[in-house]
């Protein structure tokens, strides 16, 4: 019966593994040397008979052999690739290098041109003088002539007396006048030409000496240009020859870095096969050796049986026990030979002893026997405690497997589940609670009525001054008249206010406060620091549960369209709206505020969810109508915490800023009204836009003509079509509710045109002093028609803020 050895096995299996493995190490060894043009051998064919232990270092060799071969080819390639960039660069530099001596050519040409113009012009002005002499002598000889024509004249006067005297008196009269006219008219040409000559020969010089200094200016520019190029391009073509020259040493140092790379693979190749080679001689030796012992052990197994045989196969303790009987019956023997000594016991004697001798090899034979069988029985041992833990490891994993089949199952009904229940899910379950509120879908009363702006702003301010819901401890609500005056005609102006000041004036509790006072609702959202994109703002959809996860931004949105609050105004406040930046969260309204006229509107998805809410829009997709009575209010701090707003933010708003003290205000009782409908605030405003359409005229031209200029020209300050509209939308409410075009103009001027002078590092102290003097002298323009005028307090503040801060 012949027994497997299952480790055995397991090595011999291992030792064609790795033959294998050194055999393809080979043949990739000779492709490799081929692709690369290094010449070696093919190499030595491994034997069959190559011990595991052999067969492993040398295939741990050829793969740290071929390891270091992949890292110099990695290395060889990564400095070539570093050598074609250096190159590329040298190309676009010379490229660079090129196109500044074009520009420094085109330059030189263009000097060329102008001195080529100038010595153009030189010759027009001599060309003119030589006119000029050649009309001088013209002059002289018309001179010339005149004066002959008068020796005649003088000689027709002897002539005269000698007979024609009376005749020729008459006719000497009108010679002599016609003599003055002509003397005149010559004498008005020379003037006018020389006059004419002067002023030409001036505007030549002029222009000359200013051609002269432009072509000496631009020369010297394009000299120092020029000179300043060269040597930039000498200092780069000294640097790129420097450069070429470390490229070809590192070209050189990188062949001859290859080369060695080649011949040290080469030689490492080459060494590792010859070593490969003298380890097979060496194994191949010690196979012998290993063989001829086996032969051996063999003879000395069969002499061992053949032992065994003639002894009948008795154990080895049964004869140890003979070989010591023996031993005794021998001792007994000596002693019956010494007692009786004969040739007989001489014989006798000596075939015990040869036994004995024979009793001792077998027993050492039995002895080796006895050690293989114990380490066989070793090996079966540690086969079987592999074996064991074998079983362990395929137990283990049979539950694991178990156990992910498990998981996966109830991954699978939790998928199940929640497939089922988002298409029983309504998408949009936030709003449907909205549609489902009693409250919000009853119509509250309003007042219609268009109320007058001026007592208007009186009962806000004392219906503020007697709140108790939005007072802090025992402090009064106290706000300008002015503060509500400029909420007022921002409404209608805009519908995105800004409020500033420092912490704790009351920016959240001023439009929270005047809505109350109103009778409108509001809202206030907490802008977190962690907003990036819209969807933080107005909520996402969640495609998979085919649900709307809304925000409670839109959700006021939504209810300001509701039946409670669709008639009155509805103000969101955006509590400290720069602790991100709102041009990216608030991007889509500011978009829609820009489309004026348009509707503005607040797209949830991109295509069409049923079941919608009731004031969802479909079209092209899912949208939320934002209704007109909505105003959007946003508070700012400004630390380090905060963001600045952009410009196109600041352009689409109306801008607040609160006092850092409050009025001092007498509490009045006033009598309870009812909310003002959003209706009626606007009849209000469109009233103000009729009877005051010369405030907003009026304005607008004293920024055009007395100041527009002056802020282009010094500071860079412009404004556009926006700017205009506004102003004509906000200054006719302001005069309506009290106020004065004064008051109105001041308000623009600080929180919208000079704002952008703010930040500002290029600013002079002296400029802003010269704008601060203009305004307070041009200011009396608004005056006119009898207008009362307000000083302008808050541009003289900023103003006087920043020469001090620049001073």
């Amino acid at each position: 019966m012949v027994t497997r050895n299952p480790r055995g096995q397991q090595k011999s299996n291992q030792a064609e593994t790795l033959k294998r493995e050194i055999k393809r190490a080979g043949r990739d060894a000779l492709k490799i040397a081929e692709r690369e043009g290094v010449v070696a051998g093919p190499p030595p064919e491994v034997p069959d008979d190559v011990p595991l232990s052999a067969a492993q270092e040398a295939w741990l060799e050829a793969r740290r052999q071929a390891e270091l071969y992949r890292k110099a080819r990695a290395r060889l390639d990564g400095e070539s690739a570093a050598l074609d960039d250096e190159r590329r660069a040298l190309g676009d530099e010379r490229e660079r290098v090129a196109e500044a001596d074009a520009r420094a050519k085109a330059a030189l040409h263009d000097l060329a041109t102008e001195r080529a113009a100038l010595d153009e012009a030189r010759t027009r002005r001599e060309d003119a003088e030589r006119e000029l002499a050649a009309e001088r002598a013209r002059l002289d000889r018309r001179e010339r002539a005149l004066n002959d024509q008068a020796s005649e004249v003088e000689q027709g006067r002897l002539d005269a007396e000698a007979g024609f005297l009376e005749q020729e008196r008459e006719h000497l009269r009108r010679l002599r006048e016609q003599r003055g006219h002509m003397l005149g008219e010559l004498e008005a040409q020379r003037k006018q030409l020389y006059a004419d000559l002067d002023g030409h020969r001036q505007e030549l010089d002029e222009q000359r000496r200013r051609r002269v200094a432009e072509i000496d200016r631009m020369r010297a520019e394009a000299e120092a240009e020029l000179a300043e190029r060269r040597a930039q391009v000498e200092a780069r073509v000294t640097e790129l020859k420097e450069l070429e020259r470390q490229v070809r040493a590192g070209a050189e140092n990188l062949d001859d870095d290859r080369a060695y790379e080649r011949e040290k693979a080469q030689l490492t190749v080459a060494a590792t096969l010859k070593r490969l080679e003298l380890d097979r001689e060496r194994l191949q030796q010690e196979y012998e050796v290993v063989l001829q012992r086996a032969r051996e052990l063999e003879q000395r197994i069969f002499e061992r049986d053949e032992a065994l045989r003639n002894t009948g196969y008795a154990a080895p303790e049964a004869l140890h026990q003979r070989v010591i009987h023996l031993t005794a019956e021998n001792e007994q023997l000596r002693q019956r030979i010494a007692s009786m000594p004969g040739t007989a016991d001489r014989e006798l004697l000596e075939q015990t002893l040869r036994d004995h001798e024979q009793c001792q090899v077998v027993r050492g034979r039995l002895e080796f026997a006895i050690a293989k069988l114990r380490s066989e029985n070793n090996s079966y041992v540690t086969a079987n405690a592999e074996l064991e833990e074998l079983r362990e490891h395929r137990d283990a994993l049979q539950h694991s497997v178990n156990v992910h089949q498990q998981m996966l199952s109830d991954k699978r009904a939790e998928l199940d589940d929640l497939l089922s229940n988002a298409h029983a899910t309504r998408p949009f379950p936030g709003l449907d609670e909205l549609d489902a509120n009693a409250e919000l879908q009853t119509e509250l009363p309003v007042d219609d009525t268009p109320p007058d702006l001026a007592k208007l702003v009186e009962y806000i301010q004392q219906r503020i001054l007697a709140d108790r819901t939005h007072r802090r401890g025992n402090t009064k609500l106290a706000y300008r008249d002015r503060d509500i005056r400029c909420l007022l005609g921002g409404l209608a102006m805009s519908r995105l206010h800004l409020l500033q000041g420092i912490s704790g004036i009351g920016k959240t509790t001023f439009p929270k406060a005047f809505a109350a006072s109103i009778g409108a609702a509001y809202e206030v959202i907490e802008v977190q620091a962690g907003w990036r994109d819209r969807q933080d703002l107005v909520g996402h959809l969640n495609a998979f549960e085919r649900r709307y996860y809304e925000t409670a931004f839109t959700k006021a949105i939504y209810q300001a369209a509701c039946a409670a609050h669709r008639n009155r105004p509805f103000f969101l406040i955006l509590d400290e709206m720069n602790l991100a930046h709102p041009e990216q969260y608030f991007a889509d309204i500011l978009s829609g505020l820009e489309n004026v006229g348009a509707p503005l509107r607040l797209q949830l998805s991109t295509h069409a969810i049923q079941p919608k809410a009731e004031l969802l829009v479909i079209d092209k997709g899912v949208h939320l109508e934002v209704p007109k009575n909505v105003w959007f209010f946003g508070t700012s701090n400004q630390d380090e915490t905060t963001v600045q707003f952009a410009d196109k933010t600041y352009d689409r708003a109306n801008v607040i800023e609160l006092p850092t003290t409050p009025p001092e205000l007498a509490e009045r009782k006033v009598e309870a009204r009812q909310p003002v409908s959003h209706k009626a605030l606007m009849s209000s405003f469109g009233k103000a836009w009729k009877d005051h359409r010369a405030t907003q005229d009026a304005v607008v031209r004293f920024l055009r003509t007395e100041l527009a200029s002056r802020l282009a020209d010094d500071f860079g300050i412009g404004w556009g079509p926006r700017l205009e509209q506004q102003i004509r939308d906000f200054a006719p409410v302001v005069v309506a509710a009290g106020g004065d075009i004064g008051e109105a103009t001041d308000h623009i001027l600080a929180t919208r045109v000079l704002r952008r002078l703010q930040g500002r590092y290029n600013l002079r102290a002296e400029k802003l002093q010269d704008l601060e003097k203009l305004i307070e002298e041009r200011w009396p323009q608004l005056g006119k028609e009898g207008r009362v005028v307000t000083s302008p307090d808050a541009t003289k503040a900023l103003l006087d803020r920043l020469i001090e801060e620049k001073s």
